[in-house]
């Protein structure tokens, strides 16, 4: 199954060097073979899909809250935002993305992923690049959402 994954993914790794990525494989923590990336705003992943490439984009604010020298407060504007972000993301986000807190980074995290035919795997790299002014705005607008 992996060695089907890495030939299918092979022109999705391509084209996201070609458009100025470090693209990678690994392996994710559901055995299944994906094609990483990183970049200023974010990491992209691309697995393979049911009907055609999943691409995720995603993006954390870590350590939102960490020049909140009260330790106390920062645990408390942590706690509400974990709290706030369910709800921002029913009434604010689409479908397609998502938000989350990381506890790994201390900061609120979002997710936009789209499917991407096969037949277009050479234009992935194209695709992320034109995406990742989206995932921009959205960790600026949860990141605003919940500071607030």
């Amino acid at each position: 199954i992996i060695a089907r994954a890495r030939e299918t993914l092979a022109p999705v790794r391509e084209s996201l060097e070609r458009a100025g990525f470090y693209a990678y494989g690994t392996v994710d923590d559901e055995n299944r073979w994906v094609i990483s990336a990183d970049d200023e705003v974010g990491h992209v992943d691309v697995r393979v899909g049911q009907d055609g490439f999943q691409v995720d984009l995603w993006a954390t604010s870590p350590g939102l809250f960490s020049e909140e020298e009260n330790e106390f407060r920062r645990r408390a504007m942590e706690r509400l935002a974990r709290m706030s972000l369910p709800a921002i993301q029913q009434g604010f986000l689409a479908p397609h993305q998502a938000a989350w807190w990381d506890e790994v980074e201390a900061g609120p995290a979002v997710r936009i992923r789209y499917e991407l035919p096969f037949v277009r795997g050479g234009d992935a790299g194209a695709f992320v690049r034109e995406r990742l002014p989206e995932l921009e705005q959205l960790i600026g607008f949860i990141e605003t959402q919940v500071a607030t």
